[in-house]
């Protein structure tokens, strides 16, 4: 006889057919989330959802701080559609240009091509 161990039998969670998560619950999840990220200035996001769809708005940081939201919006159970209009404050550091790997870059020669 095998033993199973209880986290085997995790229930899936299955709403009812035609089952939709309350927006109001779907809000009040998103702002603990954005609150509880330590990383992400939230102060300035609104929140906003109707059937399903939310919509995030107001000035943030940076990308990034976009992309956290638009990721944590994403991952609530009940969100049908995410709208990002949040607005960056600060524009996003250019990248930096490639530099082809090998001993002659890093030692600051100029490469060579065979």
């Amino acid at each position: 006889m095998t033993h199973i161990e209880p986290e085997d039998h995790v229930p899936e969670v299955r709403e009812p057919a035609g089952y939709r998560h309350p927006d109001a619950d779907i809000a009040r999840e998103l702002r603990e989330r954005l609150a509880d990220d330590v990383g992400l200035d939230s102060r300035g996001i609104e929140v906003e959802v109707k059937n399903g769809e939310v919509t995030l708005s107001g000035p943030v940081r940076h990308c990034a701080d976009m992309k956290r939201a638009e990721a944590h919006a994403c991952a609530i159970q009940g969100v049908v559609l995410v709208r990002n209009g949040l607005q960056p404050q600060e524009p996003e550091p250019a990248p930096k240009p490639e530099q082809p790997d090998g001993a002659a870059s890093k030692m600051g020669k100029p490469g060579y091509e065979r």
